[in-house]
């Protein structure tokens, strides 16, 4: 499995391409409330987000991230 970092680009949707920092966290919680955190052992995006939930909490402290 890729393991995605901050300056990886996002492999797909509507921000391809932008490094993983740069991408909204708004649409990374999408992914991930829409099957994404199921994917975390197959997924790299989904791979990504668990590992940076304390940094996405705290920057949207509004969104749901269980």
């Amino acid at each position: 499995m890729i393991i995605l970092s901050d300056l990886s680009p996002m492999p797909f949707g509507k921000y391809k391409d932008t490094p993983m920092q740069d991408v909204p966290a708004s649409y990374l919680h999408w992914l991930w409330q829409n099957g994404m955190k199921s994917e975390v052992k197959t997924k790299p995006v989904a791979d990504y987000i668990n590992r940076s939930l304390s940094a996405l909490k705290t920057e949207n402290k509004d969104l749901i991230w269980s």
